[in-house]
């Protein structure tokens, strides 16, 4: 199919009812005219033959419920039309075997449509998820790549020469803690802190993080999501944001239950760092800051004084410390 690209996105576009419909007649109305100019329908032993061709082409561009459609309404069309004398319920042996042939004919062909349809659309689903990945990988390979460069200066601004090896080597343990958090996901027993401590980790330097809210425990579909969402404001903040500066700081505050049930919402607000301006285009890294399965609503704000996200999770439960 990629060297007949027409007939591909064909096969790929999605048509609405009425177009369907359309199509459909217009299956059934041509073959009956071919039919007519080959003959003027006086051969009834070969009612069938233009008809098979508008049945492979509507189940393989609509669908198999069109085809089949097209296939009733074909053999509606030639027994009315075609037959000397149109075949009521008493068939004799020979219209039954004729009626029996078109319905055995209509139905593989239909099937066999169906499956190379089906087929097409599978490969075209799995090549856009190759796509996706491909361009994914690339973006997570540029962000730990500047996560890295802003990791080497964070530790570099902060530690005695004979103590940057260490540290920084102490710095790409925790980011390849972080990275396999991301990759294999969390237990269902994600407490929030912990969660923080691991993705934030790699960012942190003598303050720059203030974090501030109750224990709690969030839902096994919503630990790998926010992780994501929170790296990914890291990510930025170190590339272009408030960590880039050494005076720049991020608050995470969040509450839990005050504006529902089990709700939490988590408030990222970066402060003192470079002017902040609206980003001229969405990347990939776009879709990980958006309400998803997992998190109930995010929002992104991009203030001048400083990046603003509002994320919040339902179904957490309060975790009581024992003092």
């Amino acid at each position: 199919m990629d060297r007949l690209p027409a007939i591909r996105r064909v096969i790929l576009a999605d048509r609405s009812p009425w177009a369907s419909s359309g199509y459909s007649a217009t299956a059934v109305v041509i073959p009956t005219v071919l039919r007519w100019s080959i003959d003027g329908g006086e051969d009834p032993m070969i009612p069938f033959v233009t008809y098979y061709p508008a049945v492979v082409l509507a189940a393989l561009l609509l669908g198999w419920r069109w085809g089949a459609l097209v296939a009733l309404a074909s053999g509606i069309v030639v027994n009315r039309v075609f037959l000397p004398e149109p075949m009521m319920m008493d068939l004799s042996v020979h219209e039954t075997i004729l009626v029996g042939l078109f319905v055995v004919s209509c139905a593989a062909l239909v099937a066999i449509s169906e499956t190379a349809r089906r087929l097409v659309r599978q490969l075209e689903a799995t090549k856009e998820r190759e796509a996706l990945l491909n361009r994914e990988l690339s973006h997570r390979v540029q962000n730990m790549v500047a996560t890295v460069s802003a990791m080497a200066v964070l530790t570099a601004r902060h530690s005695e020469p004979d103590e940057l090896a260490s540290a920084l080597a102490g710095r790409l343990e925790t980011l390849k803690r972080t990275t396999e958090l991301l990759e294999t996901g969390v237990d269902a027993q994600c407490e929030l802190h912990s969660l923080l401590d691991t993705v934030l980790a790699p960012f942190r330097s003598e303050g720059n993080f203030s974090v501030v809210g109750p224990a709690c425990e969030l839902p096994e579909d919503s630990c790998v999501p926010l992780a994501l969402a929170l790296h990914e404001l890291a990510t930025n903040a170190a590339k272009y944001g408030a960590l880039t500066v050494p005076e720049g700081r991020v608050t995470l505050l969040w509450t839990l239950g005050e504006e529902g049930p089990d709700l939490l919402r988590l408030i990222w607000q970066e402060e003192d760092g470079p002017t902040v301006e609206q980003p001229s285009r969405q990347g990939m890294g776009t879709q990980l800051l958006k309400r998803q399965r997992g998190l109930d609503a995010v929002e992104v704000e991009y203030r001048p004084d400083g990046v603003r996200c509002d994320l919040q999770v339902s179904g957490v439960k309060p975790i009581s410390r024992e003092t």
